[in-house]
């Protein structure tokens, strides 16, 4: 239909065509007439030619005015044709605004070229596909959160009414089960609220020149009583120190639950390793133990929200499955970089890369 961005294109690039025609049609039989009368004072034999030459004048005059009249009317053909090429883009992406408001957020825009509406076409397509990501990971947390909150909300429920039926004695053993059950819903509510507060836009880290092998060493002391209970050796390979802008706080939590995944999955006698690596450019920090190991083809998802390779969630390997999330997104925030080294064979090796 003839409305909208389509006619007022046209109409402007008519306006504008026809402005132009008409000035230049007007200055042309300005131009005519003006040459005709001089050349009636040029020429003293002009009387004997004048139904000649005015003829020719009143010729001249009117091809003009039929001319100009001519590619107005064409002018105006044109302009309906490419205000149409030129808008349909225009339409076809905000047709696709108001697909995507409406959540229908599979939809694409064709683009063709390599100019600015083609470029904002290929903005739109890739606005669409980052939604359709965020929607479908919003959509497999709520499933992931409805999951984890479940089980041990069932288990509590269970016990309590087997306490009411008389089925089973409110003894000390299953009281500490129900309260293990209530810490962990606690721990997936708190690491949840801290993974909303991190992605927030406000989010900002405290950086500051810190001593890397002194946070290290922190976090080594702190969990050596744990490994020590456990019967796991805790080693540090650490290189020179040096001074990096870092979170401290922040920084802790990383090697702290790096630290202590790697206790969990590490059976007793094994060993953890924490290693440092630094040249001009970087400083590489690497954690590795002789646990149980992450299969390769699950070492590209253990950073996603609840992804947990331990398919049972049980008690002793089943934690919140946001931990890693939690230290990617520290780490990216320091404009750092993590991994799993799937080279690493003996059991699971993360590293972590700090540009200085």
């Amino acid at each position: 239909m003839f409305k909208g961005l389509h006619a007022r294109l046209t109409l402007i690039f008519i306006l504008a065509a026809s402005s132009i025609l008409i000035i230049a049609g007007l200055i042309i039989m300005y131009e005519v007439h003006f040459h005709f009368t001089m050349f009636q004072k040029d020429v003293p034999e002009f009387q004997s030619i004048k139904p000649l030459t005015h003829h020719f004048e009143k010729a001249l005059l009117s091809s003009v005015l039929w001319t100009s009249i001519g590619a107005i009317l064409l002018v105006c053909i044109i302009s309906y044709f490419v205000a149409k090429n030129l808008s349909r883009p225009m339409v076809d992406m905000r047709r696709a605004a108001e697909k995507m408001a409406k959540g229908e957020l599979e939809v694409r825009v064709k683009t063709l070229g390599d100019d600015e509406l083609n470029d904002l076409g290929r903005s739109l397509n890739l606005l669409a596909a980052k939604l359709q990501l965020q929607e479908t990971s919003r959509k497999n947390m709520t499933s992931d959160i409805a999951h984890e909150l479940r089980t041990p909300l069932a288990t509590i429920k269970s016990h309590l009414e087997a306490f009411e039926d008389g089925i089973f004695e409110p003894t000390t053993a299953r009281i500490q089960s129900l309260k293990g059950e209530i810490d962990r819903l606690i721990s997936i509510v708190q690491d949840l609220e801290y993974l909303t507060a991190m992605e927030a836009p406000e989010f900002s880290l405290e950086k500051e020149p810190q001593h890397l092998n002194h946070i290290i060493k922190k976090s080594v002391d702190a969990l050596s009583g744990a490994f020590v209970q456990k019967g796991i050796s805790l080693q540090s390979e650490l290189e020179k120190d040096i001074e990096i802008n870092l979170d401290a706080k922040r920084m802790s939590q990383v090697l702290m639950n790096l630290f202590s995944n790697a206790l969990r999955y590490t059976p007793k006698g094994g060993e953890v390793t924490v290693a440092t690596h630094v040249d001009n450019e970087s400083v590489l920090i690497s954690i590795r133990d002789t646990g149980i190991g992450i299969p390769e083809e699950e070492s590209k998802h253990v950073f996603e929200r609840f992804y947990r390779g331990e398919k049972s969630r049980n008690r002793e390997y089943g934690g919140s499955g946001i931990g890693l999330t939690i230290v990617k997104r520290i780490v990216e925030a320091h404009d750092g970089q993590i991994w799993i080294n799937e080279e690493y064979k003996q059991g699971t090796e993360v590293k972590i890369k700090f540009f200085r």
